[in-house]
């Protein structure tokens, strides 16, 4: 759902469905069950997205644009990649101790740090320029 802000009137009507788990301000969360059915019914029933949303009782307002397809191919795709992190920024256990950490995590830490370095270094000179002018 891009570019589109959800109403508290929307919002309302949207978490009446059993469906649905969240409404944030332009983003809509499903019910795990709901993805599983909703995959189902698609590869095993061979019924089409927009189909599966109307039956589920989910709007025709929020189904626009290939909206419901989406969804369908992105939790197929969820589904064949468990593994695969999520978009979005890393989810980072700040008062984590370094001895909790297992060895991917910390290696996602100097990831982190060091492009936190990279941009804070490349920052300086912009700072110093601007305080000289």
């Amino acid at each position: 759902m891009k570019h589109h802000k959800i109403t508290t009137e929307e919002r309302e009507e949207l978490l009446q469905n059993p469906n649905i788990s969240k409404v944030l301000n332009s983003n809509v969360e499903y019910t795990e069950e709901f993805k599983q059915k909703a995959l189902y019914e698609h590869k095993e029933l061979g019924k089409t997205a927009n189909q599966i949303f109307k039956e589920a009782g989910i709007p025709d307002w929020l189904n626009f644009a290939g909206y419901a397809k989406t969804c369908i191919k992105r939790w197929k795709y969820q589904q064949k990649h468990p593994d695969k992190e999520k978009r979005g920024r890393p989810k980072i256990e700040i008062n984590k101790p370094l001895c909790e950490m297992s060895q991917q995590e910390l290696i996602r830490e100097i990831q982190i740090l060091r492009l936190e370095n990279e941009f804070l270094k490349k920052l300086e000179p912009l700072e110093q320029y601007k305080n000289k002018n």
